[in-house]
């Protein structure tokens, strides 16, 4: 449901760009009094340049971004000077006209972008969806941030971390990693220190959260620091981590098949008190409140370790009110897209 109805309205929005796009090059067309100043021929034309342009997205995607520096800017000018001088050399070959005439029949078109944008600001990232990445790997490996990543030394599936700070920490040192196919934690002796980006993702904002989802939401330690974590305890539950599983009221819980495997930590070796939703410290749950868990599990700072909670509640548990939404889909890169609902 949360694909079609993502599917749907992006699909909407496209034939609506492209609608007016070709109305607006048909006006500009006119106005710099081009011959065979056709509809036909300015839909044609805009047509071309969406596949030109996302063809264009989709070489810069297959470049290795990462460790680019400042070098990234520099091809995001010269991407986008090509794409506006391929612009307008294909409608000076549509319409079979100069360069400049081109230019200034495409100015038109601009008002649609403004307008898309501020419907996509102001309309669909408030109220519908709104694309996000995570600063961190609490969730993989489900979920990517900026990361490390080797084979697992027991099945040889990749295993991801974050970047570690080598000033303080040794080279030689193992690195505690997530596997990708077990969704279990592993050693890895030395793994290879360059970065890779993290996942892009869109945030469902009208879905109603549902035990499992992943959700993204504002953070009881800081309101103003958005989180990205797994949701297994809903309001009016007492939530129990016990054996690795997630125990409700008393009732282990089994997790879908995507994330069917992963082990949830109810003690850190060295940690001075009890962590919340242990056996010696259940989290009760208020009738608004929630309780989210990473799946890097020896890796997440989540509901179990937080020490200050949002104001009247307790600090495990998160407010629906600082609940943004549902994160439904990963769109980049290519290799990692998929629906999580």
């Amino acid at each position: 449901m949360a694909t079609a109805l993502v599917v749907g309205t992006s699909l909407i929005l496209l034939a609506l760009w492209l609608l007016a796009n070709a109305f607006l090059l048909h006006l500009g067309s006119r106005w710099t009094m081009i011959p065979n100043a056709t509809f036909g021929r300015a839909l044609c034309a805009t047509v071309a340049v969406a596949l030109v342009n996302l063809l264009l997205m989709a070489a810069l995607g297959c470049v290795p971004l990462a460790g680019l520096g400042w070098a990234i800017l520099a091809l995001v000018v010269l991407l986008i000077a090509v794409s506006l001088g391929l612009t307008w050399l294909i409608i000076a070959r549509v319409f079979r006209t100069s360069i400049a005439r081109a230019f200034v029949a495409w100015l038109p078109t601009l008002i649609p972008a403004a307008f898309l944008c501020g419907v996509a600001v102001f309309v669909g990232r408030l109220w519908l969806f709104e694309a996000f990445t995570d600063s961190s790997n609490t969730m993989a490996p489900t979920i990517l941030g900026r990361h490390w990543e080797a084979p697992c030394p027991r099945c040889g599936s990749p295993a991801y971390c974050s970047p570690e700070d080598e000033r303080w920490k040794p080279a030689n040192r193992p690195v505690l990693m997530i596997c990708s196919k077990e969704l279990r934690s592993c050693e890895v002796a030395d793994p290879s220190r360059v970065e890779h980006l993290g996942d892009r993702f869109i945030v469902n904002k009208y879905l109603r959260p549902r035990r499992w989802d992943v959700v993204i939401f504002r953070s009881p330690q800081d309101p103003k620091v958005f989180a990205c974590k797994r949701l297994v305890g809903l309001p009016g539950e007492t939530v129990t981590i016990r054996g690795g599983a997630v125990w409700i009221d008393g009732k282990r819980q089994t997790p879908p098949e995507s994330c069917r495997g992963i082990e949830y930590l109810d003690r850190f070796q060295g940690y001075p008190t009890p962590l919340w939703g242990s056996e010696e410290q259940p989290a009760k749950l208020g009738p608004d409140e929630y309780f989210v868990l990473g799946d890097f599990s020896a890796r997440s700072r989540d509901s179990r370790l937080w020490q200050k909670g949002a104001a009247g509640h307790p600090p495990y548990a998160v407010p629906a009110s600082y609940i943004l939404g549902v994160v439904t889909h990963i769109y980049w890169p290519p290799e990692r897209c998929r629906a999580l609902r």
